[in-house]
């Protein structure tokens, strides 16, 4: 299966998280506030509203642009709300195990998350210890959340990242991204992963309008058929 990468070049850096003993990110947190959100959004069939925060803003594909179509969320890389990255990507891709697995580059599977095989063998192998792949928890407005960081092993150590991988699952369609979050070198350096979290949480889905004539149940989109594993 062929890996699905898109994100953002890295380049400033900011804020930080602690894990809890289990490996997963600690979850018992009250859903943020926030002033606003911006208009609803589109990407691809993805029809959503994303709240503008930390001096940074949301920007739709324009209409024209060749697919696969890519909303990107800006935000500031210099002041006091800068952030490792200058934005991270938005995706939308359908909600089939496949697609979402292909959209995080990995799965959750037997307790623990798994990325692709890039030398034959088996197609899933588990992370490498070092990768301290782990679980980050979402809290959605109406989605699902499915989510993990995990840590470059490999290349320049001076260059090592932490990553943070998403998909925003609703009825068929899911909003998926990635971006790094931490310089590995700087153990002192904060993490961004809250603050992208709390981005993310502000994420409304907006369902097309019925069809004159047409029921609710005749317009709204059903479940899929299958969801990748909850951690």
């Amino acid at each position: 299966m062929k890996k699905l990468i898109l994100g953002l070049c890295v380049t400033s850096l900011a804020a930080a998280q602690s894990v809890n003993a289990a490996g997963a990110l600690d979850s018992g947190r009250d859903m943020p506030k926030w002033r606003g959100a911006t208009a609803e959004q589109i990407v691809g069939p993805c029809r959503f509203r994303i709240a503008n925060m930390y001096g940074g803003e949301f920007r739709a594909p324009r209409p024209d642009s060749s697919p696969p179509h890519q909303g990107t969320y800006y935000l500031p890389v210099t002041g006091p709300t800068a952030f490792l990255a200058g934005g991270f990507g938005m995706f939308c891709v359908e909600a089939t195990n496949d697609r979402i697995t292909s959209a995080l580059n990995a799965k959750y599977v037997d307790g623990r998350w798994q990325r692709y095989r890039l030398d034959g063998g088996p197609e899933f192998v588990p992370f490498e210890k070092e990768a301290n792949a782990r679980t980050v928890s979402m809290k959605g407005r109406n989605w699902t959340g499915i989510a993990y960081i995990e840590d470059d092993t490999t290349g320049d150590e001076r260059r090592r990242a932490r990553i943070f991988h998403f998909c925003l699952i609703h009825n068929v369609r899911a909003l998926c991204g990635n971006a790094p979050v931490k310089w590995l070198a700087d153990r002192k350096a904060r993490s961004d992963l809250d603050r992208m979290r709390t981005i993310l949480e502000s994420v409304e889905f907006v369902d097309p309008p019925p069809l004159r004539g047409a029921s609710a149940a005749d317009t709204s989109d059903a479940p899929p058929a299958a969801r990748p594993a909850q951690p």
